[in-house]
């Protein structure tokens, strides 16, 4: 046997040395860059292997009404999550999920083979269904809880309140706008994972409790807000209109008590609705206002011209009258008029000729005074602030128009916190919806206060105009809004809508609209409607008018409101007869140098009998806090209010006329945190 010579042996040692060092050196290099320079690396990846952190939904805050009733809350509801490779049967997990959620094997079926590590199969579960699923003791099977949006009164106040999508994620409203008080703060919980993917919790280091979001309590109420949406339907309906707004205030506070849409959206179901019911119109879509906006003409009249609305007359042309290029016709031919007259019967000739006499910085400094073309501060998003052209911009005919409500726009929010500053005395207010903010102790973190933003107008010519807008509603083209027994003062407003193609007035595209307070001697509300694009009929006085009317008699006929109202039943209210409507522009009736003096109403009353307050209620005096629920079936709403005057109850109203249900039932013992509520029907 050939052996080699001991050179040879000896290299082949070195060479199988060699081998061993370069190995030795790689794998100790390997383990450097293993155990040091990439070992935070690698530790991370190890972690997300067996460590898992779950974060922990907080609860969102609740959005409450004045009163405290509930306008939007988290609600728990559960997500279906499947691990295929732990489940052990897979056929039994299939049927029985069929049979639970209603879905066929086949779709179950495919989803886990889809997805072999980790499937979610159904989301927004109830407890009641989670809980079947946890009774069939399925393996392989999570059941996530998380919380959602769930809105009570579904489509009330919905623009206002706004949505949160399926994630829970703020999109609109009150919703957005105060997300970072409501959403809260997650917590935190971390979880091992073993080999088969069981997890445990990590005891060594604490969990992070979620941090709750805090209570918005608003200054909306939802009696009235649902009042507000049963008559605005009603009214966008029965005219074919396309969309209406309405809006009621508090005019000496600027709180907003409720704000109405519709068309409008279910936000439990947003998802199945178009996108433009989700606009808050009342305070985002600007139009040219019409006649409402004569108030600013007036202002300027009584203020700056100093002009006595009786002794001075105007020449109206018998309706029609040429200005420069333009025929400016009124709804009706009239001859001369006083000034009070010509807002009483919203002549646009009686107007314009007044308005020869202004200054144009004046009258812009009033009507942005008032607030138009100005954002008006609500605590709502998305609001337009209108178009409110500088005397630099204006033609030569730019200031008459404007006097009459064109070349201007506003939304109804705008006009209703003008019109509220005519009825506290001349303060322009600014709005807002959320009263304050309390956490989860109930301890107040934040209040709103009214805010005055100027004073526009003095005392004494907000009760000239207050005068005037009631001889509008006494005589005038307001006599729709009219509630015998309840004085109102309001202004109707008829506007032609632009073509967009042609850039010319539409003769067939209007927006009607109605603003008045009441009772106009010590105004408690500011109402606001506002019908776009009528097609039976269009003049605020056929359309939003009695619209108006119904809502104010609703409001009225509330508990607590008697002081507000006499002797009111449905028939002695007006109809609304088409041919004798007046036009859009219904200017309030002119003042005398005496309210008392005033000319006597076509009536068997003087206007100072008229005038005369009702009698203030006396102070009730709670005998007790409870009481027993009469049987109100069959009565008139108003009888079946007067029953529960006794009780310390705030019943919530559904409908008009008659009571057909009620709830609670007869004999029930109710007391002051009873929810009362009754359906009634028009007889």
């Amino acid at each position: 046997m050939h052996r080699g010579s001991a050179p040879e042996v000896r290299w082949r040692v070195y060479l199988l040395l060699g081998l061993w060092l370069v190995l030795f050196a790689v794998v100790l290099a390997r383990l450097v860059q293993v155990q040091v320079l990439l070992h935070a690396a690698y530790a991370a990846r190890a972690e997300r292997q067996t460590v898992k952190v779950d974060r922990v939904q907080a609860r969102r805050g609740a959005i409450q009404d004045r009163n405290g009733e509930t306008l939007a809350e988290d609600v728990i509801h559960y997500s279906l999550a499947v691990r295929p490779n732990q489940v052990e049967d897979s056929r039994k997990l299939v049927r029985v999920l069929s049979e639970i959620l209603g879905r066929p094997a086949s779709y179950f079926l495919q989803r886990l083979k889809a997805h072999p590590k980790y499937v979610y199969l159904a989301h927004r579960l109830s407890e009641q269904t989670a809980e079947k699923i946890r009774q069939a003791h399925l393996s392989g099977v999570e059941l996530e809880e998380h919380f959602s949006r769930y809105y009570p009164f579904a489509e009330a106040a919905a623009q206002t309140i706004g949505f949160c999508d399926f994630d829970n994620r703020a999109r609109a409203g009150l919703e957005l706008k105060y997300d970072d008080r409501l959403k809260g703060q997650s917590g935190l919980v971390v979880y091992l994972r073993d080999a088969r993917g069981h997890r445990f919790q990590n005891l060594d280091i604490p969990a992070q409790e979620p941090i709750d979001g805090k209570t918005l309590i608003t200054t909306l109420d939802i009696t009235y807000q649902q009042i507000l949406e049963e008559e605005l339907r009603q009214a966008v309906e029965a005219h074919q209109a396309n969309h209406g707004s309405a809006i009621l205030m508090d005019p000496h506070t600027g709180r907003v008590l409720a704000i109405a849409n519709y068309p409008s959206f279910d936000p439990n179901h947003y998802n199945q609705f178009p996108m433009e019911t989700y606009q808050n119109r009342a305070i985002s879509a600007a139009h040219e206002p019409g006649s409402t906006f004569k108030m600013v003409a007036l202002a300027v009249l009584l203020e700056q011209l100093k002009l006595d609305l009786d002794k001075e007359t105007v020449y109206c042309e018998d309706g029609r009258y040429r200005l420069h290029r333009k025929v400016i016709r009124d709804h009706k031919p009239f001859g001369r008029l006083t000034l009070r007259e010509v807002f009483e019967h919203s002549s646009n000739i009686g107007v314009i000729k007044i308005a020869r006499r202004f200054r144009a910085p004046i009258f812009y400094r009033y009507a942005r005074d008032f607030g138009f073309g100005a954002f008006t501060g609500i605590d709502l998003p998305a609001e337009s602030q209108g178009i409110l052209h500088t005397p630099d911009q204006y033609h030569r005919n730019s200031l008459y128009y404007m006097s009459i409500g064109y070349e201007v726009s506003a939304t109804p929010l705008q006009i209703a916190t003008a019109y509220a500053a005519v009825a506290n005395g001349g303060k322009l207010m600014q709005p807002y919806v959320v009263e304050k903010i309390v956490d989860a102790q109930g301890r107040v973190v934040y209040r709103n206060k009214p805010q005055v933003i100027r004073q526009v107008i003095s005392p004494l010519t907000a009760r000239y105009i207050t005068d005037t807008f009631q001889g509008v509603v006494e005589r005038g083209t307001g006599r729709t809004a009219a509630i015998p027994g309840v004085h109102i003062a309001g202004k109707t407003g008829t506007a032609q809508k632009l073509d967009p193609e042609t850039g010319r007035y539409s003769s067939s595209a209007h927006v009607a609209s109605f603003v008045g307070y009441f009772p106009a001697e010590s105004p408690r509300f500011v109402l606001m409607v506002s019908i776009d694009r009528p097609r039976k009929g269009y003049y605020g006085s056929q359309v939003a008018a009695p619209a108006f009317r119904n809502m104010a008699l609703r409001i009225i006929g509330l508990p607590r409101q008697e002081d507000l109202l006499a002797d009111v039943s449905e028939a002695d209210i007006p109809p609304a007869i088409e041919g004798d409507v007046v036009e859009e522009p219904d200017a309030p009736r002119v003042l005398k140098t005496s309210f008392e003096q005033k000319k006597a109403p076509k009536s068997d009353q003087s206007a100072r009998e008229r005038r005369k307050p009702a009698a203030e209620p006396e102070p009730r005096l709670w005998v007790s806090a409870s009481g027993k629920m009469p049987d109100l079936v069959g009565l008139t709403l108003r009888e079946a209010l007067q029953r529960l005057d006794a009780l310390p109850v705030n019943p919530t109203i559904e409908g008009h006329g008659v009571v057909v249900q009620q709830f609670p039932r007869p004999g029930t013992v109710v007391s002051r945190n009873s929810k009362i509520r009754l359906v009634c029907q028009a007889s």
